[in-house]
């Protein structure tokens, strides 16, 4: 599975979203799925799935869905040449 598939399965799985509702404008609070709680899953998600850990700093950080991108392409995951 590639990496981009991951990242949006993570949204999809832990949020309990439609494959349709996840998109690049989604964002924390937009959707009552992604609340402070769905946060935190979410975050755990993505670290267990992209062998990473995020710090308290990217945590905050991680405010959308095109953020969580960005935080992860800098801990070295490849959504372009994977």
């Amino acid at each position: 599975m590639r990496n981009i598939e991951k990242y949006r399965n993570a949204f999809i799985n832990v949020l309990d979203l439609e494959e349709d509702d996840v998109c690049e404008d989604l964002e924390l609070g937009v959707t009552s799925e992604w609340d402070s709680i769905g946060h935190m899953a979410l975050i755990s998600e993505i670290e267990d799935v992209f062998d990473v850990s995020l710090d308290s700093e990217w945590i905050t950080e991680f405010n959308s869905y095109l953020s969580g991108m960005e935080l992860l392409k800098r801990l070295g995951v490849d959504f372009i040449n994977e």
